[in-house]
């Protein structure tokens, strides 16, 4: 499958009763030209919310159920998302929504590392829906912090119930604990300025890494800068190393790499212990790398010496 036939992959989180399921339909609803699949993850023999998704064929509709996909079924996961590709290659954009109480990491981390699934998706990203009510008082709050920072575009959902102010109070303490995600509001799930397409672009350039901060208690930021070309096995030996020691740790990790001898900067993604590199535009000042990593980062060894 040629790169411009992969299947982009977005992926849906968000804590129980942020509205995913709202969210999803109006996807469905607002874009009737796109050809959708659905993978759904959900507890219960009994598959409640895919009766609660409209627009989908019911042959496309995998329901992963009895247990998560990010851990009790994922070698199931995998297949699924195999099998999905080879049955239907007229498929213009993949969803995948999360249970509300699953950490995302691992249902994105196979395709950064499944060699297979790289050939047939290309990750898109993910978006976390916040229910703004009941933000306050969630439940297993690391666990919605680290949905949070996974995320390339966060809503803030059920905001008809809010005033401006308290909007944006909640938008700015988001910022802090999802420096790398745009932040935008919504009610009742419908995300109208949203293009599926872009949610990429949402990402960052090179520069901006430099105001990237997070105080937290649970989630810290840490930026690495470098002024010359990096030499790349170094680098991606000692980044795959770190990421793997430290998975559960680092939540999500982004940057612009440059490397000795190549004429184009790379986007570095990174999520539960996995990357991709992608290449990027051409290299036309200098060569600057910028390093975002985002999770429990306190006494963590984050420092790679080019020198060495």
């Amino acid at each position: 499958m040629s790169i411009q036939n992969k299947i982009p992959v977005t992926i849906i989180t968000g804590f129980l009763g942020a509205g995913k399921t709202t969210f999803i339909n109006f996807l469905l609803k607002s874009n009737p030209d796109t050809q959708f699949a659905l993978v759904e993850n959900e507890f219960g023999a009994v598959p409640i919310d895919t009766r609660l998704i409209k627009g989908v064929e019911a042959s496309q509709m995998f329901e992963l159920k009895q247990g998560c996909i990010c851990c009790s079924i994922s070698d199931e996961y995998e297949l699924v998302l195999k099998e999905l590709a080879e049955r239907f290659p007229n498929v213009d954009h993949l969803l995948i929504e999360t249970t509300g109480i699953a950490d995302p990491a691992p249902v994105i981390q196979p395709f950064f590392a499944d060699d297979d699934l790289k050939e047939l998706y290309e990750y898109n990203g993910a978006i976390c829906l916040v229910d703004a009510l009941n933000f306050d008082d969630l439940p297993e709050e690391e666990m919605a912090y680290k949905q949070l920072t996974i995320a390339d575009l966060i809503l803030l959902n059920k905001t008809e119930n809010l005033d401006e102010k308290q909007q944006e109070e909640l938008t700015e303490r988001l910022k802090n604990l999802a420096p790398l995600a745009k932040i935008q509001s919504t009610s009742f799930g419908e995300a109208k300025e949203l293009k599926l397409k872009d949610l990429r672009q949402h990402s960052f350039n090179a520069y901006s890494f430099l105001s990237y901060k997070s105080n937290h208690a649970l989630v810290q930021t840490k930026t690495l800068s470098f002024s010359a070309p990096l030499k790349r096995d170094d680098f991606l030996y000692w980044l795959e190393y770190t990421l793997d020691i430290y998975k559960s740790q680092i939540y999500r990790c982004k940057g612009v790499v440059c490397f000795q001898n190549e004429p184009f900067e790379y986007i570095l993604q990174g999520v539960g212990g996995r990357f991709e590199l992608e290449e990027g535009d051409l290299i036309l000042e200098a060569p600057e790398s910028h390093i975002v990593f985002i999770g429990k980062l306190d006494g963590l060894a984050l420092d790679f010496n080019p020198e060495i």
